[in-house]
């Protein structure tokens, strides 16, 4: 009779906290609630090396800037080009969102958690911050860029580093 009476107050605790935990989540915008289902959509198409997927995610001019390192470097060097990286460097073995966050010019900033086989160690690296930002033009949602090893990007970074990238919400911000 004790454990019916300490399982049943530990239930009522549980269903408290979980009550009280709903209640201080910020609601999510449709478009925050879509960027981090985008970003979902991406990394579970570069998990399974599905390229032509993946690229139909990104940005027009992430695949420009892509395009230009090629020509530039000889080589597709760049953050959001996870084939070069593959041969290389490392790979995605597994990931998790961790967080979401709403930035400038209406972008998503969504955060996460890999799994990254490194080619040269044949090891698996466990839990590697990356940031992804996330943003619309021509009305349609992109995955833009990557930072590996931060979990942030600021809102003067992306003022100044992506300017012109967005549908013009700019006008309404200082």
């Amino acid at each position: 009779m004790e454990h019916m009476r300490t399982l049943c107050l530990t239930l009522v605790i549980l269903t408290a906290g979980l009550a009280l935990a709903d209640e201080t989540q910020p609601a999510q915008s449709p478009d925050v609630q879509a960027a981090s289902a985008l970003v979902q959509k991406y990394l579970t198409a570069v998990k399974a090396k599905r390229w032509a997927d993946a690229k139909k995610l990104l940005h027009p001019k992430t695949l420009e800037a892509i395009a230009e390192r090629k020509k530039r470097l000889g080589k597709e060097d760049h953050p959001m080009a996870p084939w070069f990286h593959e041969k290389v460097d490392s790979w995605l073995k597994d990931f998790k969102i961790v967080n979401v966050t709403a930035a400038a010019f209406g972008t998503v900033v969504i955060e996460t958690s890999e799994d990254n086989f490194q080619v040269q160690e044949k090891g698996l690296a466990e839990g590697e911050k990356s940031a992804y930002l996330v943003g619309k033009k021509g009305g349609t949602l992109y995955v833009v860029d990557r930072k590996r090893g931060e979990t942030t990007y600021t809102d003067s970074a992306i003022k100044l580093g992506y300017k012109n990238w967005f549908d013009a919400l700019e006008a309404t911000e200082p």
